[in-house]
């Protein structure tokens, strides 16, 4: 390991062309059509296997997945635990500054990052070990200038929340909730790229590790601040331990590992050049976040419609379908590194990747139906006691578990194409799915055939249904060596 490290610290100080014009010059060509004989390389032979790549998948998806739920537990459970201790209108004005907050902050910095996703684990597969790090340094920066108008909506969100309820009481208490994430936004930021730095060099334990610190300190600081500052203590505690994520994330990069790949030559010159790419993968990148995440959002307000017993079937299987959705959303991280490596490397090792991942894809795609569905009766009851509310859910799972067993492939694949640098391709897929067809069948069968939640759900899924069976035909009818050529301008 020692002689590793020591092979890319000197291939980080010999490495001087990188930085140079010439290089960021090439990055403006990247949306160029291809000429074949622009760039003369071939791929270099296949040295992997299916059983290496089945371990490359196993062995990684662990850590992600524990370090996406712990996530989600600082972000929203833990926050939602604590206010719903105050009663009712507390717990509903901390539900709607989440809702808020996450759609107009993380969701955005989740899909900007992606471009990192394919830019720094490209450069990492080519050996470029200094443009991974100017790559990270530049997508941070934009993400903090990005932070500032999100700054300002969170500490000006009335006009926005009149819009949503005239309750005053509960847009007083959303108001006073979002105050504080101008202080979390550059932690969230520079968390959300470090990551994404790591995960291109194949290190994807040490957020798992910083996070499993993290979650019982945000659990401590609520038990002690929450009698004191009550409905102010999570917000508060929120923003103190995401600085903690990040500065634990920084020093782990700059003294355990990840300095590897550290640019320390920058100029500033250097780093405010070339974000033109981080726009065309990045913009697309939010989309893609965006669009899945207000579709889910849109079922659970025309849920309102069908009564009390409907929106809490709704809520019910909506928290079932977000908790299988984990699964496949940990694989495709590690499946977008891999492949972004893959290309870097210019190697036909992605014939035998992609076998294993459209395998892995169908058998999460089974199991997720399968506990849906096998014991929907046994999971509507760990939710309540109420027979009438148990049968509407177990209705409801049949449509969602079909859902969710078109999903994997859709998250999988949406995953490879931001792998090959695709994100553009991936988003105009998803709008077109969700909101050209998914929308207006969700209305039809919810509203005009009286289908209800059962209608919205089987809209969004026939939707999904579409945009699964177009993704996967894209990737895997893929111009890799196209694809490759192209992603070369960028290493």
């Amino acid at each position: 390991m020692k002689q590793q490290d020591d092979s890319v610290k000197d291939s980080v100080i010999t490495d001087t062309t990188i930085l140079s014009s010439d290089s960021d010059t090439r990055i403006n060509e990247y949306d160029a059509s291809d000429n074949s004989d622009s760039i003369n390389f071939s791929l270099k032979k296949s040295e992997t296997s299916s059983g290496k790549e089945l371990l490359y998948i196993l062995k990684n998806t662990g850590p992600v997945l524990i370090t996406f739920l712990f996530q989600y537990l600082i972000q929203i459970m833990i926050p939602i635990y604590f206010e719903g201790k105050l009663g009712t209108i507390s717990l509903s004005a901390c539900s709607l500054a989440i809702t808020s907050f996450y759609l107009s902050g993380p969701a955005f910095f989740n899909g900007f990052a992606t471009s990192l996703d394919t830019l720094c684990s490209a450069a990492f597969g080519a050996g470029n070990y200094t443009k991974v790090g100017l790559y990270y340094q530049r997508c941070s920066l934009i993400l903090l200038f990005a932070s500032v108008p999100m700054m300002t909506f969170w500490y000006f969100p009335r006009p926005i929340l009149r819009m949503m309820t005239d309750d005053v009481q509960l847009i007083d208490l959303c108001e006073k909730y979002l105050s504080y994430m101008p202080l979390a936004a550059p932690a969230i930021a520079i968390f959300e790229c470090s990551k994404r730095f790591l995960q291109s060099q194949n290190k994807f334990s040490a957020p798992t590790r910083i996070n499993i610190v993290a979650l019982p300190l945000s659990l401590v600081l609520n038990a002690l601040l929450f009698p004191k500052l009550r409905f102010q203590g999570p917000p508060i505690v929120f923003v103190i331990t995401y600085w903690f994520m990040c500065i634990s994330l920084i020093l782990y990069i700059f003294f355990v590992d990840g300095y590897q790949c550290w640019n320390s030559n920058i100029s500033v010159k250097n780093l405010f050049s070339n974000w033109a790419i981080f726009y065309k993968l990045g913009v697309p990148g939010v989309l893609m976040v965006l669009s899945e995440a207000f579709a889910f959002q849109v079922i659970t307000i025309m849920s309102t419609r069908f009564g009390t017993e409907a929106l809490a079937a709704q809520s019910v299987v909506s928290t079932l379908a977000s908790f299988a959705f984990q699964f496949p959303f940990a694989v495709g991280i590690c499946c977008t590194t891999r492949i972004a490596n893959i290309i870097g490397s210019q190697s036909s090792d992605y014939k035998v990747a992609m076998h294993i991942i459209i395998r892995v894809a169908g058998l999460l795609s089974v199991v997720n139906f399968c506990w849906m569905y096998l014991f929907r009766y046994q999971l509507a009851s760990l939710f309540t006691q109420d027979p009438a509310l148990i049968n509407e859910i177990c209705h409801l799972l049949l449509i969602v578990g079909f859902n969710q067993f078109l999903d994997c492939f859709n998250v999988i694949c949406a995953a490879v194409l931001r792998g090959q640098g695709r994100q553009k391709l991936g988003s105009l897929l998803s709008l077109f799915s969700y909101y050209i067809i998914g929308a207006p069948l969700e209305i039809l069968l919810g509203f005009h055939f009286k289908m209800k939640v059962f209608g919205l759900w089987l809209g969004l899924a026939l939707a999904v249904s579409f945009l699964t069976i177009s993704e996967v035909t894209v990737v895997l009818n893929s111009d890799w060596l196209s694809i490759i050529r192209r992603c070369s301008k960028l290493t």
